[in-house]
């Protein structure tokens, strides 16, 4: 039995039917190097099962404290049923990429059941028209809980459940025992020293944020000092509806890294981040609703290494980059990204790593769960925004180029699906695989319907900066003008029609 920390069971408390806090990932699966060319249903509930018998990772789910006076405890499920976890679909015809962002996109609408281990895997077959896959192809959307895993267990998962030969072993699955559920006393016995100690934690938390927050103060006003005094109101930032958009494309690596040369120092973090910030301008313009004088500002996940942190669960931290959208030459934005994530990366280690774990002790459970459900019922988090959109970057399989498989099926893509919220109705995940970064693009319908409008600003953008390589004398006037965009495997994009119920 395992306690969330404070910012775990934030992600819990502030799940709601319009937010459901809840990552996925989509994988585009190859089933003809599967023996016979074929991958059945039962074929990837064997697969599945023997692949988890050796984890209690996906048998987890909520066990709450007495009164819920206290954040909630990670259980063994004694009751754990596969099965109710898998899900078996067929995409409508014809079968192409933008049938596959209309299903993925309902389903990333849906809240999981936490009644159960909180994740779920859907078998979507019929994949017979996308660009670069193989007819009779299939896709696996995987869904978890924020809460449930970070980007570490990420990784974990991913290395859990690919295999890197098309043959598996079959191992029989034994249901596991599960144990016995804690008891009332036994929780009572947790939760009351837990809170009789709570004043002391805040004490201590209390202190801890004081002097981290003189740190940040004093490190604002000199070496890490802000470009802009604040982050401009938006159209992605409003308060979200239940209904989502999705969309996708990809990048070779090795093309990236030539655009690192326009900017010295500049990594492929940096390069992503200002290809971005040249797609939403594009885009932006579009719509006629590109502030004027301010740029854009994403939130960037930082993950915390494990011998820097204080705590186990979601070992994340963030920093606010503007992306230069207020800036029109390419090569002046990356330098401005570079510039801004020099300082960033370790300010959201060093300083506000410890704001966010101390402001989780400073305050206990029950008002934390509280200000959440007030927050999710009036919808003032809508109102007031940290940043404008979220740009993060999920480590891929490892094994760099070594092929992947799942149930015998060649894995041949992999795009991240980070959750949308109140007051940032955009986000952006990243990952990569194969010598290529994939993107997965979310955002509310409301918000943004025409994602297939976007995806192709952000392949301009993407143009843009190649077009500095390949033709390096010419000029700015030439550079910012739309170029075509590239076809790549399962780049076009989708907005969705009305989920059903």
């Amino acid at each position: 039995m395992k306690q969330l920390t404070p910012l775990d069971a934030q992600f819990f408390y502030s799940d709601a039917p319009h937010q459901p806090m809840v990552i996925g990932s989509l994988w585009i699966c190859d089933q003809r190097s599967a023996p016979n060319g074929l991958v059945r249903h039962k074929d990837i509930i064997r697969y599945f099962s023997a692949r988890l018998s050796s984890t209690s990772l996906f048998r987890r789910r909520l066990q709450h404290a007495p009164l819920r006076l206290d954040d909630p405890y990670w259980v063994e499920d004694k009751n754990f049923d596969l099965e109710y976890h898998i899900r078996h679909v067929g995409l409508p015809q014809p079968g192409d990429w933008r049938q596959l962002c209309i299903f993925t996109a309902r389903a990333m609408s849906r809240t999981l059941d936490m009644e159960r281990a909180p994740w779920e895997l859907t078998i979507i077959e019929g994949l017979n028209n996308i660009d670069g896959v193989p007819p009779g192809s299939f896709a696996l959307l995987l869904r978890f809980h924020h809460s449930y895993i970070d980007g570490k267990a990420g990784i974990e998962i991913n290395n859990l459940l690919m295999s890197d030969h098309p043959e598996f072993d079959e191992n029989t699955y034994r249901q596991p025992s599960g144990g016995r559920l804690p008891s009332r006393a036994q929780m009572w016995t947790r939760t009351v020293p837990r809170l009789m100690t709570q004043p002391w934690r805040s004490l201590r938390a209390g202190v801890g944020m004081s002097k981290a927050s003189l740190q940040l103060i004093n490190r604002m006003r000199g070496e890490d000092k802000p470009t802009q005094k604040c982050i401009p109101t938006t159209l992605f930032n409003t308060q979200v509806s239940a209904h989502r958009t999705f969309g996708g494309l990809s990048w070779k690596i090795s093309e990236l890294k030539q655009v690192r040369r326009c900017a010295e120092g500049a990594t492929l973090n940096d390069v992503i981040i200002a290809v971005i910030g040249g797609g939403l301008r594009r885009y932006l313009q579009r719509r006629e609703a590109l502030p004027d004088s301010e740029s854009l500002v994403a939130l960037c996940p930082v993950a915390i290494p494990p011998d820097q942190a204080r705590q186990t669960g979601n070992l994340l931290s963030g920093m606010l980059i503007g992306i230069g959208t207020d800036i029109a030459d390419p090569v002046e934005r990356l330098q401005a990204i570079l510039e801004r994530t020099q300082s960033g990366t370790g300010l959201a280690r060093e300083v506000v790593h410890e704001l966010i774990v101390c402001a989780g002790d400073l305050v206990p459970a029950p008002m934390r769960m509280l200000s959440s459900w007030m927050s999710t019922q009036l919808r003032y988090t809508g109102k007031y925004h940290l940043a404008n959109t979220l740009i993060t970057n999920v480590p891929g399989p490892t094994g760099g180029m070594q092929r992947k498989y799942v149930a015998g099926a060649e894995l041949l893509a992999l795009y991240p699906i980070p959750p949308v919220l109140d007051g940032m109705a955009l986000c952006h995940g990243i990952t990569s695989l194969y010598g290529e970064l994939l993107l997965g693009v979310v955002s509310d319908r409301h918000v943004l319907p025409d994602m297939d409008i976007y995806i192709e600003c952000l392949q301009q953008s993407t143009e843009q900066y190649l077009a500095l390589i390949t033709q390096p004398a010419q000029s700015p006037e030439a550079q910012a003008r739309p170029l075509p965009p590239r076809k790549r495997v399962a780049a076009a994009p989708v907005s969705t029609d009305e989920p059903s119920a």
